[in-house]
């Protein structure tokens, strides 16, 4: 509660309530004093002054743990995500929370930079730690600062790491799709349909585990369609399902696969398997710097070479907006030539 007093010739205002330090600050008029008291009260009301002592044997790792169990249990949590607050628990863990300063997390900064982490990955650290921070402040009303992560990002420049990744324009030649296919089929004892897996990626412009998790039941052979589980989003991990087209020769790849009475996925491979075997395969036959993503890459350049509209692209692709999708085309002068 308020209280105003007069002392001598001074009004002294003190505020006073349960959770919070007192306040106390003396004006020379009565409304100053008055109008004061009313203000801190009600910042309290609001938290604008918590008590840090409340959070003073708190640490990080104690905040994770919090997070990870009320948030994860209602939006479950990505792969990456889950990872990266592992690491944030074990490497900021022991650090009280009153302690997690725009120093503190430079200090961080600069462990992960000498351990040989770049940017992008240093970014993610502290967009996943301002997450938790922000929780704690708007729903457990616990009084921690959200805005060190955004300076401790600022100070990113000054050590040279740069937030933002290099985006890729490798296309792979029709000279190297052709000598990587002619590889896996010349391997009698390859299990894994690499060939065409490799056809299937860049007609669909799916991601390799997208591709990997199709299953039959999915397929609409009417429709010549299929539903992709869960795919890739920005906010939603589960429950986001989309329906793609099968164009060029996907539905006829997809036709040819042997069905196996205990799997229901189309393509039953690992991507562990993919993602070792094709690299390799790149080195064997001299293939510089090409990456199976990349097949998606070449996926989406050639649907708009192909003609089709943006919104068109983004429905083959599963992308939110243009500026994303314009990150994975890669149009080529020579093909602009109009016949």
């Amino acid at each position: 509660m308020a209280s105003v007093i007069k002392i001598g010739n001074q009004w002294r205002a003190q505020v006073r309530r349960k959770g919070f330090p007192a306040e106390t600050r003396t004006f020379t008029t009565k409304g100053q004093a008055t109008a004061w008291a009313a203000t801190t009260e009600a910042n309290m009301m609001a938290l604008k002054h918590q008590d840090v002592r409340i959070i003073s044997k708190m640490t990080v790792a104690d905040l994770i743990d919090k997070y990870t169990k009320e948030i994860g249990a209602v939006k479950p949590f990505g792969k990456n995500k889950k990872a990266v607050l592992g690491a944030l628990r074990i490497q900021l863990g022991e650090t009280l929370l009153p302690d997690l300063s725009v120093e503190r997390l430079t200090q961080h900064l600069q462990a992960r930079q000498r351990a040989g982490a770049g940017g992008v990955t240093i970014a993610v650290d502290l967009t996943y730690l301002g997450s938790v921070l922000k929780a704690a402040k708007n729903l457990w009303r616990l009084p921690v600062d959200p805005t060190v992560t955004a300076a401790a990002r600022d100070n990113m420049k000054y050590l040279g790491l740069s937030p933002k990744s290099i985006e890729r324009d490798r296309r792979p030649t029709a000279e190297e799709l052709t000598s990587l296919k002619a590889h896996f089929n010349a391997i009698k004892r390859q299990k894994v349909p690499m060939a065409d897996i490799i056809d299937f990626a860049v007609e669909t412009a799916m991601r390799l585990g997208e591709i990997i998790r199709l299953q039959w039941d999915d397929l609409n052979e009417e429709h010549r369609t299929i539903i992709i589980r869960n795919r890739k989003h920005p906010t939603e991990k589960t429950g986001n399902d989309q329906e793609v087209p099968l164009l060029g020769s996907a539905f006829e790849i997809v036709k040819r696969q042997p069905r196996h009475r205990d799997e229901g996925r189309i393509f039953p491979v690992t991507d562990g398997t993919v993602s070792s075997i094709f690299p390799r395969a790149c080195n064997k036959l001299g293939i510089q710097d090409l990456r199976f993503h990349d097949l998606r890459h070449e996926g989406v350049s050639r649907l708009f070479e192909q003609r089709y509209s943006i919104e068109e692209v983004a429905l083959v692709s599963g992308h939110r907006d243009w500026k994303m999708l314009s990150r994975y085309l890669h149009l080529r002068a020579r093909d602009l030539h109009r016949t």
